[in-house]
């Protein structure tokens, strides 16, 4: 399993992950947008959601 408590340079692995989210959600609504505007950056858009829910179950486990 992964050690989200441990360090991968400058940060925990948790705070990586939780910044990796957030690019996901961004790429989410991005591709949200486009899709709503005229049907584009449908695989923006489940790529984003995709990153997202991983992130959400891996980040899920709690700290020690």
């Amino acid at each position: 399993m992964i050690d989200l408590d441990g360090r991968l340079g400058p940060l925990p692995v948790r705070a990586w992950g939780l910044i990796l989210n957030f690019i996901g959600n961004a790429l989410t609504v991005y591709g949200a947008i486009g899709f709503i505007q005229d049907g584009s950056r449908l695989p923006i858009l489940v790529i984003g959601a995709g990153l997202t829910a991983v992130c959400l179950l891996v980040l899920a486990k709690p700290s020690k």
